[in-house]
Parts: structure tokens; sequence; C-alpha cells
């Protein structure tokens, strides 16, 4: 088995990198690959490491871009990049959007909208947020929930979990705790253009879960008509069977290589777990054959 999209805490992850190695050893997978946020510190730490002595599979270098399409946030996955390249232009293009200002920015503004929308909170200086660790849509989520009276005040789903609130909410423009990043991250093609400078492959991941699209199916269609990738990530945590199935067709009948991962956060995201996500999916390695070796 494989899991090709892992996130450690040089994102929002909860789980160190060692922690991260041990669990994949753990779960006997042949390859991984960690996609941090818009970083490749997890590999600057494994040259100062002996990886070995925690996992002794193959690690795919990856990294996941935020990136801006059409005002909304998407993402792209680069594999099999050069980590030294890929950091220079990581610090060079986020040397004045810091993660610190970047998620204090969101979180005030994300804080104003949920006092609009007369939700309780704790004062803003009591709500539990780190600017240099914490994600602020995270954070806010988090204490939206802390306080069970808010449940009446807002539609059902938005209870669900993390990833719904945050695709589906924040991510909707027509609704109240929309914010656009777009001027804050590169655009789609920006992305992609720096992963390629690094010798890297480009993959769609999660395609399904943007919950803010109105219909899901055009929005894959006019991404992949809209830019050059290499492949698609087919398996992954929130996926169903059939959406695994139409995504492989897609990659069969278009050439688009496959990958797949569960996306894990740690405790982060709860309900999540390294190789079987929740529980439905196990990665067979067969699928990346075609391009984990060029």
């Amino acid at each position: 088995m494989i899991d090709l999209h892992l996130h450690t805490t040089y994102s929002d992850g909860a789980d160190g990198l060692i922690e991260i190695l041990k669990k994949a050893e753990q779960n006997k997978l042949d390859y991984i690959s960690i996609t941090d946020h818009d970083n490749c510190n997890s590999y600057m730490e494994m040259k100062e490491i002996n990886i070995k002595e925690y996992y002794s599979g193959k690690i795919i270098p990856g990294i996941e871009i935020k990136c801006a399409h059409n005002g909304r946030l998407i993402e792209i996955l680069g594999y099999k990049i050069d980590v030294n390249k890929m950091k220079k232009w990581c610090d060079e293009y986020y040397a004045d959007k810091t993660k610190d200002k970047l998620q204090q920015k969101y979180f005030d503004m994300l804080y104003e909208s949920c006092l609009k929308m007369n939700l309780i909170l704790e004062p803003k200086e009591k709500v539990h947020f780190n600017n240099k660790k914490d994600w602020a849509s995270m954070a806010i989520y988090n204490e939206i929930k802390k306080h069970p009276e808010n449940k009446e005040k807002v539609p059902e789903d938005f209870w669900r979990d993390f990833s719904f609130f945050s695709k589906k909410y924040c991510g909707d423009k027509n609704h109240i705790l929309y914010i656009d990043k777009s001027k804050d991250y590169p655009s789609v093609n920006e992305a992609i253009n720096a992963v390629r400078k690094c010798n890297g492959l480009v993959f769609f991941p999660h395609l399904f879960i943007y919950k803010w699209a109105d219909n899901i199916y055009n929005l894959i269609d006019e991404l992949l008509k809209t830019y050059k990738v290499d492949g698609i990530e087919c398996y992954h945590s929130e996926f169903n069977d059939k959406n695994i199935e139409y995504l492989k067709n897609i990659c069969k009948e278009k050439g688009y290589f496959m990958s797949g991962g569960s996306d894990y956060h740690g405790v982060n995201k709860p309900g999540i777990e390294m190789a079987v996500g929740k529980e439905n999916m196990k990665i067979p390695k067969s699928i990346i054959n075609d391009w984990v070796n060029l």
C-alpha cells in the first residue's frame, strides 16, 4: 500500500516528521509522500536524521501548494520535486506573506464575521489561536463548536466536520465567512510552473472536496481543460467508490497518471487515518508504477 498525501506540523498536521515516519512503518507502507502546504521543511529535517531508523519504505518528495482559481483557493500536488529548488521558490514567494501574518489577518476577519452572524465566541484574546502554528479557520471552527448554543444558529451541515466547513462556507463567495485569499497565493499556473521548474510532476488532489462548486463535475472538467497537469489523485479519504471510479476512468481515457492519499493530519482531522483514510481506502502500489521511476 501507499499514502502520498500526508501533513506534518510544518503545515496543518498534528504529528511531527518522525512520528509520521514511524506510523508509515507500522502501516507497512511501500511509498509515502509528505505534502505539507507551501513548504518543504520536512525534507530539510530529513537531511538531519537517519530515515531508515524510522521508516524502511520509499519517500517521494512532495508538496501541496494552495493556489488561486477564479477568486477561490484550490490545491495542486507536486511530486518527485527537487526539494532544494522548491524550498528556494517557497522562501522567495512567501517572504512577505508569512504564515503568521496571513493567519492573523484571516483570524481577525473570520472572528468579526462570526460576530455578525450572532455566534457566541470567547473574547478574541481568549480564543485558542497561535498565528505561528495554527490555521485561522480551524481555530474559529473549534471555537464555534465549543458553544453548543451556536448549533441552532447555523445550518446542520455546518457542524459536520472542519473540512466541510472550510470548503463549503469559507470557500463560498456568497457566504459571510468567505475570505478572498486569491491575492495571497500564486495562481494555478504560477504554482504549476514552480513545480515544473523543480523537475516535478503536477497532480490535482481531492477534486471532489470543493463543496462551493455548483456542479462538481463541471468544475473538474473546467480545471482539466484549463490547466496542463500530469495526474490526478484518484483515491482520497473523502471519496466514495463512485468518485474513485470516475477519476480513474478519466485517467485511463485521457492518459493522466494516478495517485492517492489519505490527506492525513492526525488529530487535526479526526477520523482520517494514515493508509486507510476513513477505514474505507487501501491504495494499491500498482497505480504509480507508470510514473514513480520516471
